[in-house]
């Protein structure tokens, strides 16, 4: 009996036990998922916390964003209140102008009124005189004709006077009032004859003769004696003045020289002497130069002291090569010399390397023969 009390006992204290350790695995898993919760718990907590810190930073940000709206609003409300009270001040000018125009506009209307009616008593009066004019308008129209006919007859006159004056050189012709360029009419001192000449009116102010002049080769410069004496050539066109006339010129009062050359490539130079004059042609019209200057090279290209003038037929240099043979054209010389503007002319393509053709030897070298050249004289004192 006892022992199925105590075996009663003890399968009650296996039950219990069985129940205790069921009820303690229970209370372990419900441990575990309450720690589980309480773990999500506590993370949720934390992303709701740093949500939250999230909103209440943004929620300054547009507190502060408000705050600057706010006094935007305000600044833009006292413009308008300025803005308004501008306009009210330009409406209030306006309407004073308004109101001025309309009071000046009165006083021109009324105005307006009086000039017609004073014009249409002015037009009574004309009328009234017109009928009286008639006789001084016929009048008036014979003086007019009169004095047609008087300024005709004096321009008329003053033409011939002008065609029929003659002038010492181109100078005298243009301190009188000619400033085209042209063949003008002079009468040299001391000379029976008038002779033309072409006259430059617009180089360095004017008034020069011109004694040469070559620019395309038209005109045979292979002359003698006599030829370059008298002259040979059209005025207008290529030509030499003739050398007694040059001497005549040159010796009536002081006169300058100035050349003027132009190579092919179109540059442009000159020289200028201060004093020019030859001497007779019992001195074999020696040339006589003083005070060069100019951009036709450093120094000058042309004899200046008394070098006798040379042709083909008449040898007056100072060398035993006889140089207007080796050189040709009619020319100061000396001993063959650095110049020679009466040589024979080279045409484009043609002008290098020929010693005998135009030169200047401080312009473009001893053997470059140059597309044109003037050589014109003025009075020293012009």
């Amino acid at each position: 009996m006892v022992q199925l009390q105590q075996r009663a006992v003890q399968n009650h204290t296996v039950t219990m036990l069985e129940i205790g350790t069921s009820l303690l695995s229970q209370t372990v898993e419900q441990t575990r998922k309450l720690s589980k919760i309480e773990t999500q718990v506590l993370n949720q907590t934390s992303r709701i916390e740093i949500q939250l810190l999230e909103n209440s930073l943004s929620m300054n940000k547009l507190e502060k964003e408000f705050m600057r709206q706010t006094d935007e609003i305000s600044r833009i409300c006292e413009r308008s209140r300025f803005l308004e009270r501008k306009v009210y001040d330009m409406e209030t000018r306006h309407q004073s102008e308004v109101g001025s125009v309309r009071r000046e506009r009165e006083s021109l209307q009324q105005l307006v009124t009086q000039q017609v009616s004073t014009i249409r008593e002015l037009e009574k009066r004309v009328q009234a005189a017109s009928s009286n004019n008639s006789g001084l308008q016929r009048q008036q129209l014979q003086l007019v004709d009169t004095v047609q006919h008087l300024v005709t007859l004096v321009s008329q006159r003053k033409a011939e006077v002008k065609k029929e004056q003659i002038y010492r050189d181109c100078a005298e012709a243009s301190e009188s009032g000619a400033n085209v360029s042209g063949v003008y009419t002079i009468q040299i001192e001391n000379t029976t004859d008038p002779r033309e000449v072409y006259c430059d009116m617009e180089t360095s102010g004017g008034g020069w003769t011109v004694i040469q002049r070559r620019f395309n080769g038209s005109l045979d410069f292979q002359r003698n004696w006599k030829e370059y004496k008298l002259g040979f050539g059209d005025r207008s066109a290529e030509h030499w003045l003739g050398n007694e006339a040059i001497y005549q010129l040159t010796n009536q009062r002081p006169y300058s020289l100035r050349i003027e050359l132009r190579d092919w490539d179109e540059h442009k130079v000159y020289g200028l002497y201060d004093k020019f004059h030859l001497s007779s042609e019992r001195q074999k019209y020696r040339l006589y130069l003083r005070g060069y200057s100019g951009t036709a090279g450093r120094q000058s290209s042309l004899a200046t002291h008394g070098v006798s003038f040379s042709t083909r037929d008449a040898d007056n240099d100072n060398c035993h090569c006889k140089c207007t043979l080796l050189l040709t054209g009619g020319w100061w010389f000396d001993a063959c010399g650095l110049s020679n503007l009466n040589g024979v002319y080279y045409t484009a393509g043609n002008h290098l390397r020929k010693l005998n053709g135009i030169k200047w030897h401080y312009f473009r070298g001893p053997s470059y023969s140059l597309l044109s050249t003037i050589m014109m004289i003025r009075p020293s004192d012009f």
